[in-house]
Parts: C-alpha cells; structure tokens; sequence
C-alpha cells in the first residue's frame, strides 16, 4: 500500500510505503549508517567523522554517489524512533520517518521537496529495502547469522558461504541491540 501527501505551504512530497516489519526493526536499519548503501540505491559507500554508527543530531560526514560524486552531510534533526532528516552538500535533502501500523508492520515515508519528485521511485525501491532488511535482522537475531546465511542465502544466491557469511553477520544485531 502507497500514500503520498502534498504540504502545500511548505513545498514537500511525501512518499510512503505500508510494509511487514516492526517500527523498530525498520527504524535500526533506517539510521545504522553501515546499511546506507544496502537500501539506498544512490548511495554507494559513506564516511562519517567520529564512531557512532547510528544517526545522531549534529553527525557529519561524506556520502559517496553512485556517480562518484562525494558530498558532505550533515544529520539536522532526529526524532528517536521516528523521523531524521538531513543536509547534503550544504542543501536539505530527504526526510526519512517510520510509524507503526500494529505490531507487525510500519510505514516507512520519505519527505523530500516538490521540486525532486522525479525522486520518488528511488525511496520506494529504497523503503522495499529497508523492510526486507529488517525482516532479516529479526531472522538473523532469532536463528543466529551462521545458521541463516548456511540455510538461506548460500543455496538462494550459490555464493559460497564466506562471502555469505560475512553480509549475514555484519546485519546480525548486537547483543546490546536485539530487536523484538
């Protein structure tokens, strides 16, 4: 299920997506910078100054373009467990938010302005993402990674286990993380 809405005295689109995974299992994935790339068909690697991984007001970095532009970022605002916006290359860029919808589903909305509404396809294939990466994750916390990526992935994408076992591991949530 798609909805858009249109906030006309403040010139923003937003897109969202209905999708099967907990608010909080989306919302790990929307903010771990680690996965940027894994969900974000634009983004092809960053770099952030300092080492918290997660979204946090004031963090910087440079996110790398799959055209091989680098710009700086900036996180403006975070809303825990809800919403976070940011700067890129000095310009405000996409809103990213999640909310429940029951317990085992959310909606995961992009909120960008009017004028980038060419955008749009990309944060959905992006929120289809984040949702199957989060489905993951609480697979991951509940069989344990070597076991998913041993009965899983390795048959599913005939990679060889290593390869497979290192992606399945660096999803797998922290003990200090679990997500459930």
């Amino acid at each position: 299920m798609l909805r858009f809405h249109l906030r006309h005295k403040s010139r923003l689109l937003s897109v969202g997506v209905r999708v099967r995974s907990p608010v909080e299992a989306a919302w790990t994935v929307f903010t771990d910078i680690r996965l940027w790339s894994e969900w974000g068909p634009s983004i092809s690697g960053v770099e952030i100054e300092g080492p918290d991984f997660r979204v946090s007001p004031g963090m910087r970095g440079r996110v790398r373009t799959i055209f091989g532009v680098t710009l700086p970022f900036e996180i403006d605002h975070v809303e825990p467990g809800r919403s976070w916006g940011w700067r890129v290359g000095g310009v405000r860029a996409t809103g990213h938010e999640v909310e429940p919808e029951g317990p085992e589903a959310s909606w995961i909305t992009f909120t960008m302005p009017l004028w980038a509404f060419a955008y749009i396809p990309v944060c959905l294939w992006a929120a289809r993402r984040i949702a199957a990466l989060a489905r993951r994750r609480l697979l991951l916390s509940s069989v344990g990674a070597e076991a998913y990526a041993r009965f899983h992935d390795a048959p599913m994408r005939g990679s060889s286990f290593s390869t497979v076992k290192k992606t399945a591991y660096s999803l797998a949530p922290a003990s200090s993380e679990r997500v459930g």
